[in-house]
């Protein structure tokens, strides 16, 4: 399968789903008008991965800025995720938000609540 890139823009974060490592990152800016078309690619390309996953996966998320709708994506696609967790998948989130960023921290500890899946929360240093 091959490696999922997408470059960031202003308003959209970067996306690098590397298949081949079950390492998948998305970080950046996302504050786009209508998320679906972005963030649905992202879960379709999710769901082939799962078809053949590696023994780990990790989502590693580290935003600066996510607005509500992008926000209710996210949601989406930890869910996913959460749904291959459940069945026995090996999969893990990496939270990541920087020092002194309490938004982001407090929406990653939201994500611990919401999903089953672990969702590991890490305070980068400036």
């Amino acid at each position: 399968m091959e490696t999922l890139l997408i470059e960031a823009t202003e308003d959209s974060p970067k996306i690098l789903f590397n298949a081949e490592e079950g390492h998948f990152f998305i970080n950046g800016r996302s504050f786009m008008e209508d998320t679906n078309p972005f963030y649905f690619g992202i879960i379709e390309w999710s769901r082939e991965y799962f078809k053949n996953p590696k023994k780990n996966t990790i989502l590693e998320l580290e935003f600066d800025y996510i607005n509500s709708a992008s926000q209710r994506m996210l949601v989406d696609i930890i869910g996913e995720f959460n749904k291959y967790y459940i069945v026995g998948h090996r999969v893990k989130v990496h939270w990541n938000f920087l020092h002194g960023d309490e938004c982001m921290q407090e929406l990653g500890e939201e994500m611990k609540e919401i999903f089953d899946l672990p969702v590991v929360c890490r305070e980068l240093a400036q």
